[in-house]
């Protein structure tokens, strides 16, 4: 059988098809597979895979193709001399001597908040195609549009009334980025604000918010634990139907199409999403699904505005949600979808 190889930093022990991860977060790549093998491909992590009938080579984001370039090379190269141990060899590299340069493609998912030299040019001319949600780059021939591929599985979230969930909830990683877009600093400003202010009725959960040392706590320098944290969840859907409101920043402002599923985990959970990233989310998803974080200039406006909302209102929106989740708007960002433009493409 042919063989498809994903190559990535964080996954290479094929872990994308790990079907127990967070969320139903691997379900794209599962469905994917099961695709390519109707067609007599098997889709495989690169970490010890063979090139024997290896037909492509799907690289994800920068770091799989230039490991060791940059400040992040240059501390792998230190770790390598103080852990003793070699450094890993350039895959990348690896591909062209055995014959691949014209069956390899990269993936951009990650925005210049988290790998800068995604975008950097040099790094694209290494490949004849693209796949990005960057709608400023998609072109259609090199660049081609990948819409951040979602779940089919729904939790069997319960139905509680609106006057039984608490208000607001904020479930994501303590962060930090140097970038001038970046939205990890105000996330962090919400948070501060709402344990303040609505101290009963606000939870934090995540990684990283019990060791005030890491992330964003050393950019905007608090050193105070947060009373609010809760602690870490295996599943957003496990307590996200118990709030009305969930805070959904994406890592970065600005950015054509770059919609992740911070949007949709609170859609399927019937929790309204305050959304702050793209500016374009409402060619995308629809306008009165949730609550845009652009319309308000404070979190005090903003905890006006929650606060005041009627169950009426409410209710709307949650209709408005469950009818984008059935449509064909919805449906662009399902595995369906993202299986068939990576078949299409390739020409599989």
């Amino acid at each position: 059988m042919k063989t498809i190889l994903i190559h990535s930093i964080s996954g290479n022990d094929d872990s994308f098809f790990n079907p127990n991860e967070r969320d139903g977060y691997n379900d794209p790549y599962i469905y994917l597979r099961e695709k390519l093998y109707q067609k007599g491909y098997l889709l495989k992590s690169s970490n010890g895979a063979s090139f024997d009938n290896c037909e492509w080579v799907l690289f994800y984001d920068e770091p799989s193709v230039t490991p060791y370039k940059g400040l992040r090379g240059l501390a792998s190269r230190v770790k390598s001399i103080i852990l003793s141990k070699p450094i890993t060899k350039n895959f990348y590299k690896e591909c062209i001597k055995r014959g691949m340069k014209n069956r390899m493609v990269l993936f951009l998912w990650e925005p210049p908040s988290v790998h800068p030299l995604n975008w950097e040019s040099d790094l694209h001319k290494l490949f004849s195609i693209i796949f990005t949600w960057n709608d400023e780059y998609v072109d259609g021939v090199k660049f081609v549009k990948m819409f951040w591929p979602q779940t089919r599985k729904f939790p069997d979230s319960p139905v509680i009334d609106f006057k039984d969930k608490k208000l607001l909830i904020n479930i994501s990683m303590n962060k930090s980025s140097t970038h001038p877009r970046e939205l990890y600093s105000e996330r962090l400003n919400s948070i501060r604000y709402f344990e303040k202010y609505q101290t009963d009725n606000f939870d934090l959960y995540g990684v990283g918010w019990d060791n005030p040392t890491i992330g964003v706590a050393i950019k905007n320098n608090h050193s105070e634990k947060y009373p609010s944290y809760k602690g870490t969840l295996l599943n957003k859907w496990d307590v996200l139907p118990k709030y009305r409101f969930s805070l959904c920043y994406e890592n970065i402002y600005d950015e054509s199409g770059f919609i992740t599923e911070k949007i949709f985990d609170c859609f399927r959970a019937r929790c309204v999403p305050i959304y702050w990233g793209a500016q374009n989310i409402t060619d995308y998803v629809d306008k009165k699904t949730f609550i845009n974080r652009r319309d308000f200039k404070s979190n005090k406006e903003l905890e006006d505005y929650l606060v005041g909302m009627s169950e009426k209102k409410y209710n709307d929106i949650q209709e408005a949600i469950q009818k984008y989740l059935a449509s064909d708007r919805f449906a662009k960002f399902l595995p369906p979808n993202f299986a068939h433009t990576i078949i299409n493409t390739l020409k599989l």
